[in-house]
Formats: C-alpha cells, sequence, structure tokens
C-alpha cells in the first residue's frame, strides 16, 4: 500500500477562487433599441416603440410579428462564447469582453434585420415604400440598435 499526501490543495482552491471572483462582474450587457434612440418620424412613435411593433406585431394584425431581436442576438451565441472564453483564459477583466460582446450583438441584430425577408411586406407597403425588405424602410430603425453595458440590471426588454 503506498500513502500519498497532497500539499498545497487549499492554495490552490483558493487561487481558482480569486480568480472566478476578479472574473466576476455586477455589469450587465443589453442590446436593442434603447429608449433614447429617438422618434421614428413618420409616425411620432419612438424607435423603441416601432421595434417592439415589428417584433410583436400589432393586436389588430395588421403588422404580422417580425421577431429580430431575439434571433437575431441569438444568431451570435457561438461568437459571445469565444469572447468570454478567450478573457477568461487570458485572465482580462470580464468589463471589457461585455463591450466586444455588446459590439457583435448589435452588430448580428442589424445584419438579421436586413436580412429578413418574411413574413413579408403586403404588396400596398412595397408600392409606397419602394422596397420589400419588412424592416428596412429609411434605414432609421436598424441604426437605432446599439448596445449599452451598465450596472443597473435591466427592468425591461426582451
Amino acid at each position: 500500500m503506498i500513502k500519498t499526501t497532497v500539499t498545497g490543495a487549499n492554495e490552490a482552491i483558493e487561487a481558482i477562487n480569486k480568480a472566478i471572483n476578479d472574473f466576476i462582474t455586477d455589469e450587465f450587457v443589453t442590446v436593442g433599441i434603447h429608449e433614447e434612440a429617438g422618434t421614428h418620424d413618420e409616425t411620432g412613435i419612438n424607435n423603441a416603440q416601432l421595434g417592439a411593433i415589428q417584433e410583436f406585431g400589432t393586436d389588430n394584425g395588421r403588422i404580422p410579428p417580425r421577431p429580430w431581436l431575439v434571433p437575431g442576438v441569438n444568431s451570435g451565441n457561438e461568437e459571445y462564447l469565444k469572447i468570454i472564453t478567450d478573457a477568461a483564459e487570458k485572465q482580462q477583466p470580464l468589463s471589457g469582453a461585455l463591450e466586444q460582446v455588446g459590439v457583435v450583438a448589435a452588430s448580428k441584430v442589424q445584419i438579421y434585420m436586413t436580412e429578413l425577408k418574411t413574413p413579408p411586406n403586403a404588396p400596398s407597403t412595397i408600392k409606397k415604400k419602394g422596397s420589400s425588405n419588412p424592416l428596412i424602410d429609411t434605414g432609421e430603425l436598424r441604426s437605432s440598435v446599439t448596445y449599452k453595458v451598465t450596472n443597473t440590471k435591466p427592468t425591461e426588454g426582451l
């Protein structure tokens, strides 16, 4: 029978816990159309409201749901994981990784909005705006998609 003794286990556990705690942050990244994004001039509603109408549709069914935010954000999941994994491996602060995630996520949403084709616009809408892209008219809505890194936990949104 061989007897072994492990030394330094407690120090290793403490070092691991310290590394984890150093990486943890109280910051959040939000992606979408934030309240201060401005008003959509043609309708008098703000861009966040217009984005919600496009995401969920209208109660009367005149505008069908065209989910763009959740699928747009989700289209970057692998990239977000890589950004956070790389930061952890390099022992970089999570706050910097969240900035990178925000940039990528906002870009992914804008690309998704540009590529979305269904449900299509009504023929009368296509004629009025001269385009068949359901979420792009002037580009104002798409350009209002941004990100924020904040210490305040979001209380609204998706």
